[in-house]
């Protein structure tokens, strides 16, 4: 009896710790999950913040090439003109209904070069003076210049964002926050931002701006994924997130409405709140 009775103790003991174990470990965890579900709620607000940043502001979204114009082909027969403008709409929809105003430099297959007279190179020289022109004309508070890669090597690949901080410091900012966007919501690059490139509209813009290259036409892979509306989604809300989390650091007050310019090929800004843009989808993220 008495060594059944001893033996009993030790195993209350254990039946102690063990329940002191599993308390403490609940209070961990409860810890753990309410500082967790802290970090969301802070990241949550975070962007709401970011998102109402785009009220009343005017972005100038510029799909390359157009028209006569193609810009780089894919093998496939991808054009870099209907891509660009794809993923174009779709940031021009989103930016919308965050409350900014967008103008588009086009929203067709066209550019801004109709009436010219000339060879193809001629025709390119107007078309680019008349979108910076509409672009200065419409007191954008940033312009964003979307176009696709093409290089001899097929194994490059990968989203890049370009600046011109010669004109506005703060372009570099906006090119690393998109730089970021692309590596965060693609996750298809390792691209660092730069600014090599001699391109008119970030060197005669009024304002700050980026050049984006979404991925490269002359990797197979990568110009089937731009050839795909979900990728094209994806690229686009990686543009509008940068957008956001730009703006967000900047002051707030609003740029004046824009003007329609009397421009050949002119597009009319789209004001916050209007109707649905041609092509776009509804934002999944």
């Amino acid at each position: 009896m008495g060594g059944g009775s001893g033996a009993g103790r030790p195993r209350a003991r254990v039946g102690l710790g063990a329940t002191r174990a599993l308390a403490g470990f609940c209070v961990a965890a409860l810890l753990v999950t309410g500082g967790w579900w802290a970090q969301q709620r802070a990241r949550a607000k975070a962007w709401a913040a970011a998102v109402y940043s785009l009220r009343g502001r005017v972005v100038a979204v510029d799909p390359g090439h157009g028209g006569i114009d193609p810009g780089a082909i894919a093998a496939s027969g991808t054009n870099e003109d209907t891509v660009v403008l794809a993923v174009s709409l779709r940031v021009a929809a989103m930016l919308q209904q965050a409350g900014a105003i967008v103008v588009l430099t086009r929203t067709g297959d066209s550019d801004l070069a109709a009436q010219t007279e000339g060879g193809p190179t001629a025709r390119k020289r107007v078309d680019l003076r008349s979108r910076v022109a509409l672009i200065n004309a419409s007191a954008a508070d940033v312009v964003v210049s979307i176009h696709a890669n093409h290089f001899s090597n097929p194994a490059e690949h990968g989203a890049q964002t370009f600046y011109n901080a010669q004109r506005f410091r703060e372009s570099k900012e906006l090119a690393t926050v998109m730089q970021e966007q692309f590596q965060r919501v693609t996750g298809e690059t390792r691209r660092v931002i730069s600014e090599h490139i001699d391109h008119y509209v970030l060197n005669h813009a009024d304002m700050p701006g980026v050049t984006v290259e979404i991925g490269f036409l002359s990797n197979p892979r990568e110009a089937r994924m731009l050839a795909e509306p979900g990728y094209q989604e994806r690229i686009a809300f990686a543009i509008y997130r940068a957008l956001a989390l730009w703006f967000a650091r900047l002051p707030q007050a609003p740029s004046p409405a824009p003007s329609t310019p009397a421009v050949p090929g002119a597009t009319a800004a789209l004001a916050p709140g209007g109707g649905a843009v041609p092509g776009a989808v509804a934002n999944p993220y």
